[in-house]
């Protein structure tokens, strides 16, 4: 499997497969060309503007209309009085040209900011803008792009960059900023550009990495194997010929594995029967504070109401060690030290705080089958305690994954059978935890899931669940990958949930 799994929010509902171009936008770099507060300062920053205005305008000239729209915005932005203003105060207090640009973008910035989500998504807009005067001003020329197809990785890039990035080679784009509602993503978005956005730990990606960007599903794939690697350039290749895929007559559900509501769109034009897999993590990943419960409430609702009449599956927060929460207590010790439900169980008001959020969510939209899960279960007292607080809440159907061996010994999983309404078994840590190898510097190959220790676990857990009358899924990788698939159908498992990028080839697979 890949060397690493980034997430993100995806926009789209394409696949990019490339090598990794890491581009850092212009930012405030301190410069003393000119005398603070001088006349001169004012004439050069009134030039820079006025060549901001130019580029804008044959931008947009050169651009579709939705793009055109959001460029002669930023034009007319730049003409802001109160932003000239701010420039004049800061020059008279004593500050040079570019200082006197950057405290007054910044601060108009923050002041939209402080206006709410979606004025906060349009203040990255403004930066952008202060940021090019600067990049005039000091006269630094533009990053050149290179010629062979590309993704690129950076922390945020705005629409004056992005209509540069029309005329390049790029394929997809990664960013560590943003966000599904941003100028960014609805440029990307109407560019038809696989586009996953707030991703964290796009810091690891280094120039020249293979990266498969998958925004049907958010995810990102640093340096992944050849079956991964084969698995997705056949959805590359295949993924637009969606009136194949019908789900009719197939012996198990397919369901979509999701990282935010933005993605639910792709899903469905993939033909998900429902969500096996809703990560969570987005909503707290890079967070200084748990996000609050009107914040999960928002985005729950967002999610349960693009799927009337289907399943939903939600697994509460599920850290490790590569989502570092800066305000979560760290207490557990062992080979699962701080992950999964004995990290939640530590913190246990960030738990309720989910739980609730989730429960009132469903009761807002109770055509859709909520079904929630708890990540990384060790035990059966542990599964216990996760579904009698989960349904302390209203919610109906709880369950837990199985991921690690130790629950997969027969008198243990009778016990947690008892107890839950449903199981999932995700495949990844399965696979790492039953062959001992390490998460950080072993790569887990597809084919590592088929090795005769692991499947043992698997097919135990399928006949115990399907013994039990209890429904049994698949939402690890390798549900997505056909010779797995079919193991796993022949085993007897209800549902398998994957990329909805990876749903068209799948469902081909089994038809043959």
């Amino acid at each position: 499997m890949s060397e690493r799994v980034l997430v993100g929010a995806g926009v789209g509902t394409g696949i990019a497969i490339g090598r990794a171009f890491k581009y850092a936008s212009a930012k405030y770099v301190p410069w003393d060309s000119d005398k603070a507060g001088s006349a001169r300062g004012l004439m050069a920053i009134s030039a820079a503007i006025a060549q901001v205005e130019k580029d804008l305008g044959q931008s947009a000239k050169n651009a579709d209309p939705e793009a055109a729209s959001i460029l002669e915005a930023m034009k007319l932005t730049l003409s802001d009085a109160s932003l000239l203003a701010g420039i004049k105060e800061r020059l008279a207090d004593g500050a040079n040209s570019q200082r006197a640009v950057s405290g007054a973008f910044a601060g108009a910035a923050k002041a939209l900011a402080s206006l709410g989500e979606y004025f906060a998504a349009r203040a990255t807009d403004i930066e952008e803008l202060g940021n090019r005067v600067i990049q005039v001003l000091s006269g630094e020329g533009q990053v050149d792009f290179p010629t062979e197809p590309f993704i690129l990785v950076a922390d945020s890039v705005g629409p004056l960059e992005m209509s540069r990035l029309a005329n390049s080679s790029i394929v997809g784009l990664i960013t560590s900023t943003g966000s599904a509602t941003s100028h960014t993503a609805i440029l990307a978005r109407a560019a038809n550009l696989p586009t996953v956005v707030s991703v964290l730990g796009s810091e690891f990606i280094q120039p020249e990495d293979q990266v498969i960007v998958d925004s049907s599903s958010g995810q990102v794939l640093v340096n992944p194997d050849q079956a991964e690697l084969k698995q997705y350039r056949e959805a590359v290749t295949k993924s637009s010929q969606l009136d194949q895929l019908s789900t009719v007559g197939l012996p198990v559900d397919l369901y979509a594995n999701l990282g935010s509501s933005s993605e639910a769109e792709s899903a469905l034009a993939f033909g998900a029967q429902g969500v096996g897999l809703f990560r969570t993590e987005l909503l707290f990943l890079g967070e200084k504070q748990a996000p609050s419960l009107e914040k999960q409430i928002l985005e729950y609702s967002r999610l349960l109401s693009a799927f009337p009449g289907k399943r939903v599956i939600v697994r509460v927060l599920d850290l490790d060690t590569d989502k570092p929460l800066p305000f979560l207590t760290l207490t557990e010790s062992g080979k699962y030290a701080n992950r999964g439900f004995q990290a939640l169980l530590a913190n246990i008001e960030v738990l309720e705080t989910q739980l609730e959020a989730l429960a009132e969510s469903s009761r807002r939209y109770l055509e859709t089958e909520l079904w929630v899960m708890a990540p990384m279960i060790t035990s059966s007292k542990h599964a216990k305690a996760f579904v009698d607080l989960a349904k302390s809440y209203g919610l109906k159907n709880v369950g837990v994954m199985i991921e690690v061996p130790e629950v997969c010994q027969q008198e243990v999983l009778d016990e947690i059978l008892e107890t839950v309404d449903f199981v999932s078994i995700g495949t990844n840590d399965l696979t790492q935890y039953t062959l001992n190898l390490d998460r950080v510097n072993s790569a887990i190959a597809l084919s590592d899931v088929r090795k005769p220790e692991v499947l043992g676990l698997i097919e135990r857990v399928v006949s115990s669940s399907r013994e039990a009358s209890k429904p049994v899924g698949i939402c690890g990788e390798a549900a997505g990958d056909p010779e797995s698939a079919k193991l796993f159908i022949e085993y007897g498992v209800t549902s398998l949930s994957l990329s909805p990028a990876l749903l068209p080839s799948l469902v081909r697979a089994l038809r043959n």
